[in-house]
């Protein structure tokens, strides 16, 4: 059940309608936390996170505080990073409200990529770490709705590797602290294991060959397959 919800959460920001790409985020994470709380031995819908980038909320009905919400660091890291850097980005917030995480708008023609070295001249949009930055040109030589379901599915495959992974890891790893690690736990996430970007990783180093034959870009692709001039 809970790879079905994942794979059409998928499907639904493929479709690369904007009114479907925060709903197509969160399908996803149901769909992760489904699979986490049944591999745990739980209830299917006992923990359920809910990814609004650099935040996790986090439901539990029947805990004494049934909703809260808890900072990612890796997230809130990259964002710090992204707008204090020299090209200066805006925060493009319409689609930031309609994507569920951080979404920039650079004014670089095309933002710097080893992938997309010369001549290709860099790429027209990234993901990183719940954060989607695109160029000013993403909506001049490739249609911008279309890049942005590309960088979304991307985000989904984080969020994914996060509930799986990241936030029970940070958890168990806050626990072997103490009362003051229990406390931070309450509010950060320390979400720097994700095992199927490691694996994605190591994989094409070992096989070589292009960025856009890993396993991540396949599959994004697979899924919103008008994104992926890059």
């Amino acid at each position: 059940m809970g790879g079905s919800l994942m794979s059409a959460g998928m499907e639904l920001i493929g479709t690369e309608s904007s009114a479907a790409r925060f709903a197509g985020l969160q399908l996803t994470a149901v769909g992760a936390s489904v699979a986490r709380n049944a591999d745990a031995g739980g209830a299917l819908l006992s923990d359920i996170t809910l990814p609004i980038y650099p935040f996790y909320v986090r439901v539990r009905l029947q805990a004494a505080h049934p909703v809260t919400a808890r900072l990612s660091v890796s997230s809130a890291a990259r964002l710090a990073t992204v707008m204090t850097s020299g090209s200066r980005p805006r925060v493009d917030w319409r689609e930031t409200l309609v994507t569920g995480a951080p979404v920039l708008h650079s004014p670089q023609w095309r933002l710097p990529s080893s992938t997309c070295p010369p001549p290709c001249g860099g790429s027209f949009a990234q993901h990183n770490a719940g954060l989607v930055i695109y160029s000013a040109s993403a909506g001049t030589d490739y249609d911008l709705r279309r890049t942005l379901a590309h960088e979304s599915v991307h985000l989904a495959q984080q969020t994914r590797d996060a509930v799986l992974a990241a936030i029970p890891a940070s958890d168990a790893a806050l626990e072997r602290l103490g009362p003051g690690g229990r406390a931070l736990s309450r509010f950060l996430v320390v979400d720097v294991f994700m095992p199927l970007r490691f694996i994605d990783e190591g994989e094409l180093r070992v096989r070589g060959g292009p960025r856009r034959s890993s396993w991540y870009e396949t599959e994004a692709r697979a899924f919103a397959p008008g994104g992926e001039l890059r």
